[in-house]
């Protein structure tokens, strides 16, 4: 087996890059209509992923090992560009605090204790699904490059197969989407963001 090449800031600006471009070929007559499997509309979406990375870049900088009660900034719903540049900030600051952080520190998700790789592609889920529902069923088009969900599914979906497109099956292990051979997931998707060496081997679900 080859070795895991990990997941880096590189990915999440890409990831990132990638959303926006996207959320920018949208038709604005959709921007405040329901995001895909969603009970948000676009916009709030689109908020909700800068709010998200945000959250991680606190958690990480302040190597938290509890919840922080903390409000953050949560963006407010606004026009497509102020939600692609909010997106833009937000992955910029979480890529610079991983960057600065010793691979070693861990820090508090209410999944799991995650270290800066796994906050990285925690940043990339957020990014890749979210920006999948704002724009899915639009002309706007969305298509991640399999090999950077290849690493992102290797760090946080360790149970996912290896033989299959790396988008296709994302979108499987965030419950979005059927694989052959595979049980679909829908609501009950967890990631696995503590280290790879504590996964005990089985596929976990969410708790209800």
């Amino acid at each position: 087996m080859s070795e895991r090449k990990p997941v880096t800031s590189a990915d999440l600006r890409s990831s990132a890059s990638l959303c926006t471009e996207s959320l920018r070929r949208l038709d604005p007559d959709l921007w405040d209509k329901l995001a895909y499997g969603l009970e948000w509309t676009r916009s709030k979406t689109a908020a909700h992923i800068a709010d998200s990375l945000d959250f991680y870049s606190g958690d990480l900088a302040m190597r938290s090992q509890e919840h922080l009660e903390s409000a953050g900034l949560h963006y407010q719903e606004g026009t497509v560009e102020g939600a692609a540049g909010q997106i833009d900030f937000s992955a910029a600051s979480l890529a610079r605090v991983a960057e600065a952080t010793p691979a070693n520190v861990r820090a508090f998700h209410p999944t799991g204790m995650a270290d800066p790789e796994a906050f990285l592609a925690m940043g990339c889920v957020e990014i890749l699904m979210h920006g999948h529902d704002a724009v899915v069923g639009t002309e706007a088009e969305f298509d991640p490059d399999n090999e950077l969900c290849g690493r992102v599914l290797a760090r946080l979906f360790p149970w996912a197969p290896l033989d299959t497109p790396g988008w296709i099956t994302l979108l499987w292990a965030t419950g979005r989407g059927k694989l052959a051979g595979q049980e679909f997931l829908g609501e009950s998707w967890v990631w696995h963001n503590d280290l790879l060496s504590e996964w005990e081997g089985t596929l976990p679900r969410m708790s209800t």
